[in-house]
């Protein structure tokens, strides 16, 4: 690996850290309508857009992980699909879709409702909880849209490093 590959991924391992210890802190997460940010979420995917595929999968494992472990859940939930949702995401980016601010939102709107959708069918349909759907409206919804929200900061601040480390090589 050269220096500039390493100097991105340092990088982009550093984002992963500092956004996992950003939505760990108890005083840090703003809620908003009941809801608090997957903040690794955005990040994995931004980052994807960016990469090939097994960096892509690398991080999208490396942030799932985080994210089991941040939140309370089974463990590997959101690794194996964090892990797909990036090599999907490098995928089509790298061969069918010209990288923009507005595809990414566009895939972010499709994929990361997927995603959290996914979590509370597997972890709350299925394991029978009571007024599923009153949590749904309630936290999960403002969860997705939230998150969602968080794509432009995350692509840009990806985009950046990603053009200065391609720059440089």
């Amino acid at each position: 690996m050269n220096r500039i590959h390493f100097i991105k991924y340092t990088a982009f391992s550093l984002e992963l850290v500092l956004c996992f210890v950003l939505q760990s802190l108890p005083g840090f997460r703003l809620e908003v309508f009941g809801g608090t940010p997957v903040l690794l979420l955005p990040l994995v995917m931004t980052i994807a857009v960016y990469e090939r595929e097994i960096p892509a999968i690398v991080f999208g494992v490396a942030g799932g992980l985080l994210a089991d472990g941040g939140y309370s859940g089974p463990m590997g939930y959101y690794a194996i699909t964090m892990a797909i949702l990036c090599y999907v995401v490098s995928i089509l980016m790298e061969q069918y879709i010209r990288t923009s601010l507005l595809t990414v939102m566009l895939v972010g709107t499709v994929s990361l409702p997927l995603v959290m959708f996914g979590q509370f069918v597997f972890f709350y349909v299925a394991m029978g909880y009571g007024n599923v759907w009153e949590y749904f409206f309630a936290h999960i919804l403002s969860r997705i849209v939230y998150t969602w929200a968080m794509i432009p900061l995350f692509y840009a601040l990806n985009r950046f490093i990603a053009v200065k480390t391609q720059q440089d090589s």
